[in-house]
């Protein structure tokens, strides 16, 4: 429910901007996004951010995010029985646009994403491993703008490493085992304003 009315929010701001709206590549731009799939996980997923003209193209943005990660991706990996949510943390961003602001473009960069995970298994009940990570990731997507104004899409695909773990996520007797590179992929909505 929480999904359905962000993205008639977001739905509605962008409806009422001017359809014919232009951005010089001198304009600063701000934006606030959302992550409809971790609503939909039961969690919640936004960013705001700045694209000033001194940064040549590169937007940089901080967020913050929570997701129940769905069982047959957190069971993927011979690691049935184990349930995987990332509680309230945040991140830093820094895309570049290859595009002016408002155009249709695509989006290359990284992040460093600060993580409190916890782990539960079904065969320990009420035993949990939470965990701190550091995981700075590599990232693609692009921005569309189907209305032709300061509402887009991004759809967008990150590939992360574990550079900091506090502990392992072991419980009871078995380890979570986690692939060596992390893959994530979602669409944002958001919206671009000129100030």
């Amino acid at each position: 429910m929480r999904c359905v009315l962000a993205l008639a929010l977001v739905i509605a701001v962008a409806s009422a901007a001017r359809a014919d709206d232009t951005t010089s590549p001198t304009t600063t731009l701000v934006h606030a996004e959302l992550d409809p799939l971790t609503f939909a996980t039961g969690g919640y997923g936004g960013q705001f951010g700045v694209r000033a003209p001194d940064l040549h193209g590169v937007r940089v943005a901080l967020a913050s995010f929570s997701i129940r990660v769905p069982d047959a991706i957190a069971q993927f990996h011979g690691n049935d029985g184990f349930h995987e949510r990332v509680l309230p943390c945040g991140a830093v961003y820094a895309l570049y646009y290859t595009a002016a602001p408002g155009q249709n473009g695509f989006a290359l960069g990284g992040s460093v994403r600060f993580l409190r995970v916890r782990y539960t298994r079904d065969d320990t009940p009420g035993a949990a491993t939470d965990i701190e990570e550091v995981s700075p990731e590599a990232i693609v997507g692009y921005q569309w703008h189907p209305l032709h104004n300061g509402f887009y899409l991004q759809p967008w695909l990150a590939l992360g490493v574990r550079a900091y773990r506090s502990a392992d996520p072991t419980v009871g007797a078995r380890t979570y085992q986690e692939l060596p590179v992390s893959p994530f992929f979602t669409v944002n909505i958001g919206y671009e304003l000129a100030r």
